[in-house]
């Protein structure tokens, strides 16, 4: 049977819990009970992931890449890095990478040494790990993230880049990206944003794997004059700070411009103000030594 391909992305959530209240995350304000209509939060099933791989390895379909997330953050459910060994190990062959995003307020030390066991089992299996920061200092950390948690952070992070520097591998596809989802309360960072994260990777072997900083669009769910304001607002910081792409050996530089349904949130919004570029895309099979 002919595989399937281009079927976009598959998304499975471990979990819809999250550790912290961003004010721009409508869904986790007020600790709500449920997310997903009647059903109360949770952790999803070990055997119902299993199952759902199985069937997966069962069909002819080809997806780009798995994200382990949605409303949730992963790392909160305690299996998670065993539910990324398990899908590498059967269906590698259907993702060209899988993806984790996180808050990385639950990526201990320990947490890292369990997720690098599970990538080096496969090390030639792509894995990007996707970093929700939106923050350089902790008083932003608190504004945007609605907690306290931005030393924790920063030293896992910091933690994990020295241990992935540290594997002895010709090739490492263990991945990051560093992302900066651009708002009222941190637009005046996104330039120290770049600037950190580019000192960051470019110190000893931090910057092996491929790396890439993502400063995104906020997207407002009401749409209309709201989303047209942060839209303004996106464009007006990209200019001020005179921010472009790059791409340096240990790190590259995205603007992810394009909202495939803006049209539908704010139809009356021009694209003058917010025509800046195609949209940046990660490219996380990339790799060096």
């Amino acid at each position: 049977m002919t595989a399937r391909r281009n079927c976009g992305v598959l998304q499975i959530e471990p979990t819809d819990f999250c550790n912290l209240t961003c004010p721009m995350c409508h869904p986790q304000q007020g600790f709500r009970p449920n997310l997903h209509g009647d059903l109360l939060k949770g952790y999803m099933d070990g055997g119902l992931f299993r199952k759902i791989l199985d069937g997966i390895e069962r069909s002819n379909v080809c997806v780009d890449h798995l994200i382990f997330q949605w409303l949730g953050d992963p790392s909160l459910h305690p299996e998670l890095f065993e539910m990324l060994r398990y899908a590498r190990r059967k269906v590698s062959d259907r993702f060209e990478y899988f993806r984790i995003d996180t808050n990385a307020i639950l990526l201990s030390p320990d947490r890292t040494e369990q997720l690098i066991d599970a990538y080096l089992e496969d090390p030639l299996v792509p894995v990007l790990m996707v970093f929700s920061l939106d923050a350089i200092s902790r008083e932003t950390y608190k504004k945007v993230k609605g907690r306290d948690y931005f030393d924790v952070v920063m030293a896992n992070i910091t933690h994990f880049l020295k241990r992935r520097g540290e594997l002895d591998l010709d090739t490492i596809t263990l991945n990051a990206e560093f992302q900066f989802v651009l708002q009222d309360g941190n637009a005046h960072e996104a330039k120290d944003f770049i600037d950190h994260w580019d000192r960051a990777c470019a110190e000893g072997r931090n910057g092996v794997g491929y790396n890439d900083i993502m400063v995104k669009r906020i997207s407002v769910g009401t749409g209309g004059e709201k989303q047209h304001r942060s839209d303004k607002l996106y464009a007006d910081t990209i200019r001020g700070f005179g921010i472009e792409p790059f791409q340096k050996p240990h790190l590259e530089l995205k603007l992810w411009m394009e909202r495939a349904w803006e049209e539908h949130d704010d139809p009356e919004s021009t694209a003058t103000d917010l025509d800046l570029g195609e949209t940046g895309v990660a490219s996380p099979n990339l790799a060096n030594a």
